[in-house]
């Protein structure tokens, strides 16, 4: 066997080696907020804003203005807790805020789509039953569904002593996934969860209103709705409005918003490798959605002198642990708010940002769908998705193995290797795509040379981009659908 798959296991025996049976990571007791202190909270978000003349969406929407579009809102939403929930069909931040807000008073639950192409809407509508929906401007809707567009100088924002909010353990949103995964999955998440997290990272990463943000994400993403909405929010800080993508456009954005933070994915990361990049007052750079390759970690470090916190975590499970490169750490750190496990090397968690009804019997615990093994400090290494590991011809293959034999070749930027079920005894195959300037017969010689027969992709694609989601992660229905594969509909 080639030195990068026993390379690859020898790291794995090593890691190993720190786990016998159940581990408990962190060592501290989680912080829980207690019912008093989140609604302490919500009363500060419901009183109206401490500075109505600030800024919340830069140069675009001030905080006075955030909350007259609430007010706007909030008596369009049908009352009760038996209303149908409102989608949320909105990229523009302080509509999304607006709405947050509206729900937060007594309105009703707010549906967020993994994307606002007509055809997931319709999908969505069918499984929450929508009649209403948020827009920020013109937008393609379900038919029969009923456009609501907040706007500013329509609505006073009420004294908070009129207002009854929900309570922490009341839902608030129901956030959907898709893409990578095929068929929507609902997540929903309580005021508890969001808050008690948003709460969080303001504390541990100390934002203030000083902040200005620059998000490369969807804010009706789980990462962007935190990082990029409720965090901003409740410090009072500032957000960018647009959301840039392309190295050029991000430089841009960052410089003319004098950003102080910034949130962005894996991709745009990769993107940003290579390019000039020297932001005067960066200070803090996020990553999540996706494991961050090393070195566009470093190469970020290097260009701006600010090292990124990749954040690993779900949607249905929020934020677990951080790790900086940067600061020389390879493992992560579970932030004092969860509780992790690690049995078997599957990885569980509890804390009070899962999604209500997620925890198994297992005292509350969460299993995920990694690997991983404890490592000194109560820390945890990644070792791996548990769907990563397949058998093809009855052989074991690490998906994450291959795919890294695959990135070590010249030009290639990035690479994606997935196992389809083929056949009726669902055999599995091996393909990839690779981003980058390279051709397929290089790569077919190179990994002849470093992998079993049995372990090479049976099909590999080059491409310019590899295609992503809207909250920056493979797209899975158009990358099987560059190998021809279809998938029925809700598999």
């Amino acid at each position: 066997m080639h030195a990068t798959f026993a390379s690859f296991n020898h790291r794995r025996a090593h890691w190993k080696r720190h786990v016998t049976g159940a581990s408990i990571v962190n060592q501290r007791t989680p912080i829980v907020r207690s019912e008093t202190e989140l609604n302490q909270w919500i009363g500060r978000i419901v009183a109206g804003p401490v500075r109505a003349a600030r800024d919340f969406v830069i140069d675009q929407t001030t905080y006075a203005d955030l909350y007259a579009m609430a007010a706007h809102l909030r008596p369009l939403f049908k009352p009760g807790a038996g209303a149908p929930p409102v989608c949320l069909c909105a990229e523009d931040k302080s509509v999304v805020a607006a709405a947050l807000l509206s729900s937060l008073v007594g309105g009703p639950a707010l549906v967020l789509p993994y994307s606002l192409e007509p055809g997931v809407l319709e999908e969505v509508r069918a499984l929450t039953g929508f009649d209403h929906a948020v827009v920020d401007g013109p937008r393609v809707l379900p038919e029969g569904v009923t456009a609501l567009q907040p706007r500013v100088g329509e609505g006073r924002w009420p004294a908070a002593e009129g207002l009854i909010h929900k309570a922490p353990a009341t839902e608030w949103v129901r956030l959907f996934t898709g893409g990578s995964t095929g068929a929507p999955r609902m997540w929903s998440k309580s005021v508890r969860n969001l808050l008690a997290e948003a709460i969080a990272i303001i504390d541990y990463y100390q934002v203030t209103d000083a902040d200005r943000m620059v998000a490369t994400v969807s804010p009706t993403h789980i990462y962007g709705l935190l990082y990029a909405i409720l965090a901003p929010l409740l410090a009072h800080a500032a957000v960018a409005a647009p959301a840039p993508s392309f190295p050029a456009e991000i430089e841009t954005v960052l410089d003319k918003a004098a950003a102080t933070v910034l949130i962005s994915v894996p991709a745009h990361y990769r993107a940003l490798n290579g390019h000039p990049l020297a932001p005067k007052h960066l200070r803090l750079a996020f990553s999540s959605a996706g494991m961050l390759a090393a070195e566009d970690a470093a190469a970020f470090s290097a260009q701006t002198g600010v090292g990124v916190a990749e954040i690993y975590g779900s949607t249905e499970t929020g934020g677990i642990a951080a790790r900086v490169r940067a600061a020389g750490e390879t493992d992560f750190k579970p932030y004092g708010t969860v509780d992790v496990r690690i049995v078997g090397e599957r990885l569980r968690v509890r804390s009070e940002y899962l999604s209500p009804g997620l925890a198994d019997s297992d005292n509350g615990y969460f299993t995920m769908g990694d690997r991983a093994a404890a490592t000194p400090n109560g820390r945890f290494m990644l070792l791996g998705r548990v769907d990563g590991i397949v058998k093809v011809g009855g052989k074991r293959v690490d998906l994450e193995a291959v795919r890294q034999a695959l990135k070590d070749q010249s030009g290639v930027r990035d690479a994606l290797v997935i196992a389809l079920s083929v056949g009726r005894a669902r055999e599995n195959q091996i393909v990839a795509l690779v981003e980058g300037e390279t051709t397929v017969a290089d790569l077919n010689r190179a990994l002849a040379e470093m992998l079993e027969p049995y372990a090479r992709p049976r099909g590999i694609k080059v491409v310019d981009r590899i295609p992503l989601t809207a909250a920056g992660k493979y797209d899975r229905k158009q990358i099987e659908a560059l190998f021809h594969i279809c998938r029925p509909s809700g598999t």
